[in-house]
């Protein structure tokens, strides 16, 4: 190689800050510099000479490097080799082509496929000479579904590692106390699903009995408050642990749902640790680790998992294992830059752009898309005030930090996006929105769940008000967003259809071709929106609802008479162009198809309990409706009476509304029989194929479980109450034979007994059936997309 071309030129995000990709870039930069190449790094985000400083000063080998800001390639572009290593920047691989035309471009595929937003990177992907991803099964994927043949497998350098064999190695899996630890280090999002190594926790700790079991979580990001929750949630507070020093002996352990390559495992096996792993939802992990030993594979099955685990703890590390593995890694890191000469020797010419285009725009257009949060805008601002020397002090604390962006989120939270220019909506596009974000269920899961079985490449985007949402979502194969930020209005905005059972957000409006399934949230038997007994409360909500009605084009309906309801309550007849499709809802749908399923009711028994199902158990689910007035407990009842009266084999399940999460800890906490589970955790469907029976109100809960032909109580405490300002739609002894009570503890014990262990008359659930739920079927969600999706 002639020495002019000895020089290479990585764009990257920000080196001056943590995470995988830094690594990478680290090593590539200490892999050229070792082997005579001039090395230029060209930073997207601000940074100061003191980053530099502080940079070099943790790796000396940088001191040969030449920092730039990415947009100084407009002035002076050094490197003939071209590394860009991030998805979201390949549209740069178009002014670079056109401006340089002689520069070899190489794309480094970083980020699992899955997680990549695939408009920015594909439509670039002919201005590369090269891309390089991580395993052949990738290459395929890239070769296969995108027809472009330039690319080649190598794994990224891992030139940090020690690769050679610790004298600090242990063959014992456990600690001086005999207790055996588990480690992760990790970014806190849904990625990495740290939640199901909890669950795993509760299981071993709980359910296995095993005390002498630890879990070490050690890292930062958006989740740090729902894993918090999670140890809360199962009681783990002396078995998990968060940011704490590491354990002197652990077993690493790694529950992400895609990786690349794995770098943390790759560091545990370099210093001689076992490691517990999930092969990747996509295989990858496994397919980069399958030859290593020292190791188990998991699959998310808790039960299976946790007997494996328990084998693995206890047996001993193979010193020749962890030698073995010393020397599968020392392939990834020894002449690293002698296989990337080797992989680049022949250079296949790229495509030319036609025309200039402008790199400020581009790149402000990559800030305000990829890297699309609630803060964008005011992140610019805060790097560039950074770079004030005294102010840029005073930023660094963290504390301030904190509170800063804090007091920016509120303040972008308050700001309509402004509506993108010249958007065209994807038909391979979906958003799901159910109870405005703060829970994934009903009937857009439903719809969302049917699309991926119809077309299994769809994007479905699902609306999260919060990371135990986001998590949920991940669990399908989903992409969550968080609701209320840029993100969120740009996949929205994208997608042709949306399904939602409530009303979107005002801000995003409607996007012309947009199709939007209203599925609403249940069968009406309380009055709603224009038909409100109370005259103050009727004028704002029907004020409020009649433009938002107006944006849609479908709505779902079990019955004529559900139809009738909702045109009373909603005003249907002003939207011309409205279609009411009376096929039944997807949500029943799952219960018609699943009422005599014992397979399905034990593995959400599992999923809820975190256990295997006991078939002696019964199951009273309580589901009291919302009220507008705040209080502070859903029924004058004590419920620990109720249960403590009940035998040892009950055990009740209060299901909170949406808008009444807030009163969980108290519901939690009041009985070990009684549970209470997050809300953001909970499908109300899953939990009616769990029940025995169950005790509403005036919830449309009891029309849905009518579906399963079981016991239905209702208990009105404040009838007289909600009749004055609500009012109900129809009498639900008249029309469904359902009698009403409000109850005593020793009366609604002596009911849950009787329907639960005698044979009792419940031709309601026929009624009901019959005259209100009249076309629910099995069918319903594929009924729905056969009609919607647009040919």
């Amino acid at each position: 190689m002639e020495q002019m071309e000895k020089s290479v030129a990585i764009l990257g995000f920000n080196i001056f800050s943590p995470g995988g990709t830094t690594r990478s870039n680290l090593n590539i930069i200490h892999d050229f510099l070792a082997e005579g190449y001039q090395v230029d790094y060209y930073n997207f985000r601000d940074f100061s000479r003191l980053d530099i400083l502080k940079l070099t000063k943790e790796n000396q080998f940088l001191e040969k490097t030449n920092f730039h800001e990415i947009k100084d390639i407009k002035q002076e572009f050094s490197g003939h080799f071209v590394f860009i290593t991030r998805e979201s920047f390949f549209p740069i691989a178009k002014y670079i082509r056109y401006n340089y035309p002689d520069k070899v471009i190489i794309g480094e595929m970083h980020t699992p496929l899955g997680l990549t937003n695939r408009e920015e990177w594909v439509p670039n992907l002919n201005y590369f000479n090269f891309i390089r991803v991580a395993t052949k099964s990738i290459q395929d994927i890239i070769r296969n579904e995108y027809h472009f043949e330039r690319t080649y497998v190598q794994t990224i350098s891992l030139s940090h590692l020690e690769n050679e064999a610790s004298s600090n190695f242990k063959a014992s899996r456990r600690d001086v106390y005999g207790k055996a630890n588990f480690l992760v280090r990790a970014r806190f999002d849904q990625q990495k699903d740290i939640p199901y190594a909890i669950r795993l926790m509760d299981n071993l700790v709980h359910q296995q009995g095993r005390d002498d079991f630890r879990f070490f979580v050690n890292g930062y990001g958006p989740g740090k408050t729902m894993i918090e929750n999670l140890i809360d949630y199962y009681n783990l507070q002396d078995h998990v642990f968060m940011n704490e020093r590491d354990p002197d002996n652990y077993i690493y352990l790694s529950t992400a749902r895609l990786e690349t390559l794995g770098y943390s495992i790759a560091e545990e096996f370099d210093i001689g640790h076992a490691v517990v792993a999930y092969p990747g939802d996509d295989g990858v992990v496994r397919e980069n680790f399958q030859n290593f030993q020292n190791c188990l594979w998991i699959t998310k099955n808790i039960e299976d998992d946790a007997q494996q685990v328990i084998q693995f703890a206890d047996q001993q590390n193979s010193l020749e294992g962890y030698k073995a593995n010393i020397r599968r890694l020392s392939e990834y890191t020894d002449n690293y830059v002698k296989y990337f000469e080797e992989n680049t020797a022949i250079v296949s010419e790229a495509d030319k752009p036609d025309k200039q285009v402008n790199l400020d725009k581009m790149l402000d257009k990559i800030e305000t898309t990829s890297l699309a949060d609630e803060l964008t805008k005011y992140r610019k601002i805060y790097y560039k005030l950074k770079k004030v020397p005294v102010i840029g002090s005073i930023l660094n604390n963290a504390g301030i930090k904190s509170t800063g962006m804090k007091i920016l989120s509120v303040l972008t939270g308050k700001k309509s996006a402004k509506a993108d220019e010249g958007i065209s909506v994807d038909p391979n596009k979906f958003f799901v929105e159910s109870f405005h974000g703060s829970n994934f269920s009903g009937d857009p899961k439903y719809l969302a769940l049917a699309v991926k079985k119809r077309l299994p490449n769809a994007e479905i985007f699902v609306s999260c008000e919060n990371q135990l949402v986001a998590n949920v979502a991940s669990d399908y194969g989903f992409k969550p967003v968080r609701i209320n930020t840029l993100a969120y209005m740009q996949a929205f905005k994208k997608c042709k259809y949306v399904f939602i059972n409530g009303n979107s957000l005002d801000k995003v409006g409607k996007q012309p071709g947009q199709i939007f399934v209203e599925t609403w949230h249940g069968f009406p038997m309380k009055k709603m929106v224009n038909d409100l007994e109370n005259f103050k409360q009727r004028h704002e909500e029907s004020t409020a609802f009649a433009p938002r009605m107006l944006k849609w084009d479908y709505l779902l309906s079990s019955s004529s008479y559900n139809t009738e309801l909702l045109e009373s309550a909603f005003a249907l007849k002003k939207n011309h162009e409205l279609k009411v499709l009376e096929y039944g809802t997807p949500k029943n749908g799952f219960l018609i198809k699943n009422k005599v399923n014992s397979r399905e009711r034990a593995a959400i028994y599992q999923k809820y309990f975190n256990k295997q199902y006991d078939p002696d158990k019964r199951i009273v689910l309580f589901c009291p409706t919302w009220r507008k007035d705040e209080r502070d407990s859903v029924s004058d009842l004590d419920l620990r009476q109720v249960i403590h009266q009940l035998p040892e084999n009950y055990e009740l399940i209060v299901k909170l509304h949406p808008l009444e999460g807030r009163l969980r800890p108290y519901y939690k906490d009041l009985d070990e029989r009684i549970f209470c589970f997050y809300n953001e955790l909970v499908d109300i469907q899953e939990l009616y194929i769990l029940a025995d029976v169950l005790i509403s109100d005036y919830s449309s809960a009891m029309f849905d479980y009518s579906n399963l032909n079981k016991p239905i109580i209702v208990m009105q405490e404040d009838e007289e109450n909600y009749q004055q300002n609500i009012g109900w739609y129809f009498n639900i002894e008249q029309t469904c034979h359902l009698t009403a009570h409000k109850y005593t503890t020793d009366q609604l014990v002596e009911e849950i007994l009787r329907t639960t262990t005698q044979e009792v008359n419940m031709d309601y659930n026929g009624l009901i059936k019959e005259k209100l739920l009249t076309n629910e079927n099995a069918d319903a969600a594929e009924k729905i997309l056969d009609k919607i999706l647009v040919k």
